[in-house]
């Protein structure tokens, strides 16, 4: 009986960093090891990127460092899985190669072919590693066909209402550029009061 059961989101975050263990001591890593790219490959916030990368690091299935990222101009926090999150990893991944899937080849005509033939066809059409695992745990049926396969859809950018627009506008007009006078004047925010002098 195939497992069914769909990856969770540190399962999916094991299964992307496992493609750059690799890079775990390089001193300029690749933009997928840094918050922003796992977001962005796992179709899923920054903000919720942090939750998970958050509880994972506090069960040991992950490990942050600050190195260079590629075409970043500061260094940022990188994350590299502990051999804990690598056996995670590895589960994950033979469960997916363990499926049957319906791939649908570029000349349209479907074929029924295990997980292991599944992969190697996935990553010869350009789809990343992990991003080939995640498909092959969430969906029966993959058409080669279609152009979102190797990257998911971004997120849709909330659209903000006349009034929000109109607030950020006034504080970048007006409030922005004199802010900086209140501080001096009256000391940072939440700076302890300064006693009178005697």
């Amino acid at each position: 009986m195939e497992d069914t059961k769909p990856p969770t989101i540190g399962e999916r975050i094991a299964v992307h960093l496992a493609q750059y263990v690799r890079h775990r001591e390089d001193f300029v890593c690749p933009p997928g090891m840094a918050q922003s790219g796992i977001a962005e490959s796992l179709g899923i916030t920054r903000a919720h990127t942090a939750i998970e990368l958050k509880r994972a690091i506090e069960s040991g299935r992950v490990v942050v460092r600050v190195a260079h990222v590629a075409g970043e101009p500061s260094r940022r926090k990188v994350y590299h899985l502990t051999p804990k999150g690598e056996w995670i990893a590895r589960t994950v991944r033979d469960r997916a190669l363990r499926r049957t899937l319906e791939l649908v080849s570029p000349s349209g005509r479907p074929e029924v072919v295990p997980g292991v033939r599944a992969f190697e066809v996935l990553r010869a059409h350009g789809v990343g590693e992990g991003r080939a695992v995640l498909l092959m745990l969430t969906r029966t049926r993959i058409d080669l066909r279609n152009p979102s396969l190797r990257h998911p859809a971004k997120a849709a950018p909330r659209r903000m209402s006349e009034e929000e627009r109109a607030r950020v506008w006034f504080d970048r007009t007006f409030w922005q550029p004199i802010a900086w006078q209140f501080e001096v004047v009256q000391g940072p925010p939440r700076a302890p009061p300064v006693p009178a002098a005697a």
